[in-house]
């Protein structure tokens, strides 16, 4: 680890571009501790000041993040948005990941007044609740549970949802999911949520909830609970 000290670059800069390019090569994985602010120093003889420019830079970007007590790693994949309504299997494809399921519960349950209010159906109608457990490279990112009109697909209790997909078999049925309607909120972990999840109790989790439609008809009414450290929210914004 080099730096060019005649040169015209800030030596703080040189060093955030090593810190990058091993980054990049894979010398530092995703996860992975870095040297400290010593360790560096006693490495390229620079000052622990200029060292701690550059990492607050990398930390500051997102590339790098700190651990009380612990020190500084490189920053865990992050999933730059909700899976939308491609599904959740082709979302984590897109993102160079492999995903996965475990299915926790898959049975008819009778609406409740705000599933049935959100679903347009009556209080006591048949859905069916799918909560699953989704992983990405075997790792638990996200809890969700769904509830869809009995009526509109009974077929989906005979689906193998640990690989099939509830917008594939919707629209099989004739309901391809078109449009979704969705409030995202940040909260606190809870035992359950720690639990399932990893990370510990009050660790920030974002809860999207979400209706889908077909057209105009709701069909699917969903819960999903995602890691904080896992998702970020990107958004485009124009005058």
């Amino acid at each position: 680890m080099r730096l060019n000290e005649n040169s015209p670059i800030p030596l703080y800069y040189q060093l955030e571009n090593i810190i990058r390019e091993k980054i990049e090569r894979g010398e530092y994985k995703s996860g992975d501790k870095i040297p400290s602010e010593r360790q560096f120093s006693e490495e390229i003889n620079l000052s622990r000041m200029t060292i701690r420019k550059a990492i607050s830079n990398l930390v500051q970007e997102g590339i790098l993040e700190r651990r009380r007590g612990q020190g500084t790693f490189v920053s865990e994949k992050k999933l730059d948005t909700f899976p939308g309504l491609i599904g959740f299997n082709e979302h984590i494809e897109m993102k160079g990941m492999k995903p996965s399921s475990k299915v926790l519960e898959h049975k008819i349950f009778l609406a409740t007044y705000e599933i049935a209010k959100r679903l347009g159906i009556e209080e006591g109608d048949r859905v069916i609740l799918t909560a699953r457990l989704r992983l990405a490279d075997n790792e638990p990112i996200g809890y969700e549970k769904s509830y869809v009109p009995y009526h509109i697909c009974p077929e989906l209790l005979d689906i193998d949802l640990s690989k099939g997909s509830i917008y594939k078999t919707l629209s099989k049925a004739g309901y391809k999911p078109t449009i979704a309607n969705q409030e995202v909120e940040a909260i606190l972990s809870d035992e359950e949520m720690a639990e399932l999840l990893g990370g510990s109790v009050d660790q920030p989790i974002l809860r999207n909830t979400r209706v889908t439609y077909s057209s105009t008809t709701p069909v699917e009414f969903s819960l999903n609970f995602y890691r904080g450290d896992n998702y970020s929210i990107h958004t485009t914004l124009s005058i």
